[in-house]
């Protein structure tokens, strides 16, 4: 296999099927291949997650078949772990508080945002879900965490969410802070308080770098 495109169209087919060991496998393949970390992460492991997504809207896949599809994009991320740490422009190294707002327990989306935060460097701090605005604080003052990134599935939670975001901003000194998930938007995150919002979990590692560049 040595046609770059057939590689990548490997990589998300081994996540849409969940196959460990063979989404590891082909990251290794492409690395040697000269295939760059970023276009392996963006164009074959999340690719392959989008995939399953979809899926999982059709009702063709189940809980499970995610998350096992997740278990395979997170392997492949770590094999390419050294190669993006090693990158020029990795940005990392910064402490990223995350989780699912108050009320809400989806956190498929926030899992995967975790482990392209890791693949970049970065700490984070997962709080998981059902997460209350006073857990995120103390986190943010405990860790002297730079960023805040909260997530939610659900309409009916972005109260919830809007409350974090004002404690947060009053924090001295402030820490950035990003949303994402389905009900939102840029102009309800801008509405919110929010720094930035960012709807592919590939692009928050980007998101982050350009807001505490401008910061």
């Amino acid at each position: 296999m040595s046609n770059k495109q057939e590689i990548l169209d490997a990589i998300a087919a081994a996540v849409r099927v969940g196959s460990e060991d063979d989404a590891l496998s082909l990251c290794h393949k492409a690395l040697e291949d000269g295939i760059e970390a970023r276009e392996i992460i963006t164009a074959g492991l999340c690719r392959g997650m989008h995939e399953a997504g979809e899926l999982y809207e059709r009702n063709e896949y189940f809980l499970p078949e995610l998350l096992i599809a997740s278990e395979a994009m997170h392997a492949g991320i770590q094999a390419l772990v050294p190669s993006l740490q090693s990158a020029e422009d990795t940005g990392g190294g910064e402490t990223v508080v995350l989780g699912v707002v108050a009320g809400d327990v989806h956190e498929i989306g926030k899992n995967l945002v975790a482990v392209m935060l890791e693949a970049e460097g970065h700490r984070v701090i997962d709080l998981g879900y059902d997460v209350a605005p006073e857990s995120f604080l103390a986190e943010l003052k405990n860790n002297g965490a730079r960023v805040l990134a909260l997530s939610t599935m659900m309409t009916t939670t972005l109260p919830n969410m809007r409350k974090t975001v004002e404690l947060a901003g009053g924090l001295d000194p402030k820490p950035i802070i990003i949303v994402g998930g389905a009900p939102l938007t840029a102009a309800v995150a801008g509405d919110m308080g929010a720094d930035g919002y960012e709807d592919n979990a590939a692009k928050v590692a980007e998101l982050i770098r350009g807001l505490l560049r401008d910061g």
